[in-house]
């Protein structure tokens, strides 16, 4: 119980600081660098605001100071580990699909650029291939040439032109040996122009070679560094899935603790409602000696209604019991609560107030102090019966008092001062727990109270 003390203590101060944390991080901002200055009536609203947000977030901290009562420290913490750890996931699964869409894109730009590079270099390939054709075409010409150059150069040319003349058996000879000649001239001379061009184009190719090799040195150290980014895009990829991963064993690891609680907090749930029962059980029996009061009252209400000729009317009505604390504030009302763990239903059998530790707790009628003792559940209780009070039998209960003023059997009056509030029993926090049975049934305090202020 003390640890869930600190801890909801821990939570009014967070959400308080955060607050006035927010706050002041935007008045700083108003700075005169170069900034409009803001109104006092600007101020003023900021302010207003501020107090507001910090009201509100008082009254949610108190609300679930009522709401986890009776649930143990540790099942409390576990329960905001994982509302917190749950708030931290969608950022994390944010920057893990931030990190595998980087992966992704890193694997595509280097299939992109590592096809630029097959390209160029199946490119590189074929230039080498022509290069290598043409040196083989390039020899076989320049060994013609050389073969043509040593038959027709074998002696002078004016010789070797007589030689055709006077050699020759008769005209045909003649004629077939001149052709042969300028046949031999002409292959030359297509040789010697066809190794020219080959030798032109090898050195355009030469040239486009250089470019694409060069290219490709370009292509390769880009490869290089893609493949280093992409090594570190998986690195950062991996780190947040194992960040997301830890993340999720952990609260999974919460949520089997909080499962494994659920039996023995039902089980608390429970024994709680058969203490609170038992409680009802002895204010019906305290009821049952005061029913015949309560008819005897009832029968001459209507006696007096009849010779009135007007309706009986109860005088038990809303104000007819007076505010047990001089500052009176709710901090939880009467009804059905849903646990916010384990979304378990339990009848809240009366009204919270703030009651800070130590508040003086005041009679909210006059009657009889029937018991000033500690009850399981409930801690330090003082009940009081007051009576018929507009026909019906009241008693009400204050619970978890630090100290007593009273004594079972001691006679008081409305207003007159029985305790002090504090946290015994079941609580997280000091309060007062207010409890209002009429003709021996629990009802909501708040239909006999005044309107709160």
């Amino acid at each position: 119980m003390t640890r869930t003390r600190r801890l909801s203590a821990l939570v009014v101060a967070i959400l308080v600081a955060a607050i006035f944390g927010g706050y002041a991080v935007g008045a700083s901002a108003l700075s005169p660098q170069g900034l409009p200055q803001a109104s006092s009536d600007d101020y003023q609203d900021d302010i207003d605001a501020t107090e507001r947000e910090r009201r509100a977030a008082e009254r949610r901290a108190e609300q679930l100071e009522h709401e986890l009562e009776n649930t143990d420290a540790r099942i409390v913490e576990a329960d905001e580990e994982l509302r917190a750890l749950e708030g931290e996931l969608p950022a994390l699964e944010e920057q893990l699909e931030d990190a595998e869409r980087r992966v992704e894109a890193a694997i595509i730009e280097q299939g992109i650029v590592q096809d630029k590079l097959d390209s160029a270099e199946a490119q590189d390939r074929a230039i080498s291939e022509q290069i290598a054709e043409d040196e083989e075409r390039t020899a076989s010409l320049e060994a013609l040439v050389a073969a043509i150059a040593r038959e027709t150069y074998k002696g002078n040319d004016n010789s070797a032109g007589l030689a055709i003349v006077f050699g020759s058996s008769d005209t045909q000879d003649f004629v077939d040996e001149y052709t042969a000649q300028q046949s031999a001239t002409r292959v030359q001379s297509n040789a010697l122009g066809e190794l020219e061009e080959i030798a032109a184009v090898n050195r355009n190719r030469g040239a486009r070679q250089d470019a694409v090799r060069e290219y490709i040195g370009e292509l390769k150290a880009e490869i290089d560094a893609l493949v280093i980014q992409l090594d570190e895009a998986r690195e950062v990829a991996q780190e947040a899935r194992d960040e997301v991963q830890a993340l999720l064993d952990e609260q999974e690891e919460l949520r089997a603790y909080l499962e494994s609680q659920r039996a023995a907090f039902v089980a608390q749930q429970e024994e709680n409602e058969a203490l609170q029962q038992q409680l009802r059980n002895e204010v019906l029996t305290l009821y049952s000696k005061k029913r015949e009061a309560e008819e005897q009252e009832a029968e001459r209400a209507r006696k007096r209604a009849e010779a009135n000729n007007s309706k009986p009317s109860s005088g038990l009505t809303k104000g007819s019991l007076a505010f047990p604390t001089k500052v009176p504030y709710k901090t939880s009302s009467f009804g059905m609560r849903q646990h916010p763990i384990y979304n378990y239903m339990r009848l809240h059998a009366g009204t919270d107030l703030r009651a800070y530790c130590g508040t003086p707790i005041y009679a909210s009628a006059a009657g009889t102090v029937e018991w000033a003792t500690y009850k399981p559940g409930y801690g330090n209780q003082v009940l009081i019966d007051h009576g018929i009070i507009g026909g019906k039998s009241v008693i009400t209960n204050y619970n978890h008092f630090s100290r007593f003023a009273v004594g079972g059997g001691q006679r008081v009056a409305r207003g007159d001062l029985i305790g002090y509030s504090g946290s015994t029993g079941s609580s997280t926090a000091c309060h007062l727990h207010f409890e209002v049975y009429v003709s021996g049934s629990v009802v909501n305090p708040e239909t006999l109270l005044p309107n709160f202020p």
